[in-house]
């Protein structure tokens, strides 16, 4: 009996000990040390891959869908992610609905963005940490 209590209290402890591991704190992170100038340009070309892809699938991107939202960066940090989003220029009403925009950005987990058009086309390549916004 007293062997069984000893095995009992020694998985329990086990099981404490696995279920309370202590999280690692993220490092810390400083936007100044990222070439957001370079990082664009990655996702640009990024960009132009995927939507040379979604045309050889022959995906419809007349309405404007959201082709991507991890294109690149660190999904840690939203401030380097980046997404891709297919838009009409001048705008559309579909490019103005949900569901037609990409769902990483409208929540913050992505604060960069490249807009193309149906064509392929670039209309807009925003990021807040760039000057030419």
């Amino acid at each position: 009996m007293h062997m069984s209590r000893l095995i009992f209290s020694l998985l329990l402890a086990l099981v404490l000990i696995t279920a309370c591991g202590v999280a690692r704190p993220k490092p810390e992170f400083d936007l100044a040390k990222v070439n957001m100038g370079l990082e664009s340009g990655l996702a640009l070309n990024k960009a132009y891959d995927l939507y040379h892809q979604a045309i050889e699938n022959g995906q419809d991107l007349s309405d404007g869908p959201c082709l991507s939202n991890s294109l690149h960066g660190n999904p840690d940090h939203p401030q380097t992610m980046w997404v891709l989003d297919i838009a009409h220029n001048p705008r559309e009403p579909a490019d103005n609905q949900p569901v037609n925009q990409c769902q990483a950005y409208r929540e913050g987990l992505a604060e960069n963005f490249i807009e193309l058009d149906p064509a392929g086309q670039l209309i807009r390549l925003y990021s807040p940490s760039l000057s030419n916004n």
